[in-house]
């Protein structure tokens, strides 16, 4: 019940008070007329209360009706409401999704492509460094079967006697032994030159059935033989080291890898965009290779001190016996060095 329908009740209320006092006071003065004021009374009290009823019938009824709207209206409003707001929380959800799928999306191909330039830098044209470092290795580990190949052509052999005729043949026939001969590459030129160096193999010497004749004859063969050898495998393995595939040429062959013809200018353009650990896996082939020249230097220098303790030991013994052997003519030579 509205505030409106509450007045209208209160006044009508004080309308028929009104009226019934009056109607008291007349009934009281005047004698029949109570009865027809009770009836008037009642009447207008029924009509009153109809009017009242019918009122509040059609407000209370107008007031459901207006209600209803009210309601329907802020259910409208309310669905619109949560539907802009599902329709904006959607939005951002989604707006949120395809950042975040955008920002791993490019974190994944950002990681792929530092992953692809960290292992595909390998340094400078690996393949070709590990086909020379390799190339280096056989001829380093084939140089001595090659400088065996040299020394057992020599005619003059450790503990063997023979006919000098074929050495004379041998050095009689084609160009003159040339020293270069050691750093030409040429195999035959060079085992000519160290075959002439050398010299003759010895003479099966008389047996003459002294014991000590026989003793001595050994003992000089076997002091011959002794720098004959060492003579003939040093220049054989200078020989070896100069073959065209000898360790030589492979040397130099991986040291022009990366130092090439321009100084090295190729490989630092072909290096420059690479990761770092493509630098360092250059880096580390670089020294490889260096140890390996380091290990070849070190047996030129074994070899040339081998030589010069020979030749010292020869000097010491020609001045002992004060002479020097001179194989092919029986007696000893003077030597040239021996003291006054």
């Amino acid at each position: 019940m509205t505030g409106r329908t509450i007045t209208a009740l209160a006044g009508l209320g004080a309308l028929i008070v009104a009226i019934g006092v009056s109607a008291t006071a007349q009934a009281q003065s005047c004698f029949g007329v109570e009865t027809r004021v009770n009836v008037a009374t009642e009447a207008l009290t029924a009509a009153i209360t109809g009017a009242i009823t019918t009122t509040e019938a059609g407000l209370v009824a107008q007031e459901v009706a207006e209600r209803a709207r009210l309601l329907s209206a802020v259910k409208v409003l309310t669905a619109q409401s949560a539907a802009g707001s599902d329709q904006v929380s959607n939005g951002f959800r989604a707006s949120s999704q395809a950042l975040a799928t955008t920002v791993v999306t490019q974190d994944q191909r950002q990681a792929v492509a530092l992953a692809t330039h960290r292992y595909g830098s390998i340094g400078y044209d690996p393949c070709g460094a590990n086909t020379k470092a390799q190339g280096l290795y056989t001829a380093l580990s084939g140089s001595a079967a090659v400088r065996q190949q040299m020394v057992t052509q020599v005619h003059a052999q450790p503990g063997r006697y023979a006919d000098p005729k074929d050495w004379v043949a041998d050095v009689k026939s084609g160009d003159a032994p040339d020293g270069a001969a050691l750093y030409s590459g040429d195999a035959q030129a060079a085992t000519k030159f160290i075959t002439t160096i050398i010299g003759p193999p010895d003479l099966q010497p008389r047996n003459t059935g002294n014991s000590a004749t026989n003793d001595l004859n050994k003992l000089e063969k076997t002091g011959r033989d002794t720098y004959r050898s060492m003579t003939a495998v040093v220049l054989a393995d200078i020989a070896a080291d100069y073959q065209p595939d000898g360790p030589i040429a492979k040397t130099r062959a991986l040291s022009g890898h990366w130092q090439g013809s321009d100084g090295g200018a190729a490989w630092a353009a072909g290096i420059a965009g690479q990761h770092d650990r493509g630098v360092i896996q250059d880096a580390v082939r670089m020294e490889a290779a260096n140890l390996a020249l380091l290990a070849h230097q070190i047996k030129r220098g074994m070899r040339t001190e081998a030589t010069a303790a020979a030749l010292l030991l020869s000097m010491v013994n020609a001045r002992i016996s004060n002479s020097v052997p001179s194989p092919g003519r029986g007696a000893p030579t003077p030597a040239s060095f021996q003291t006054p």
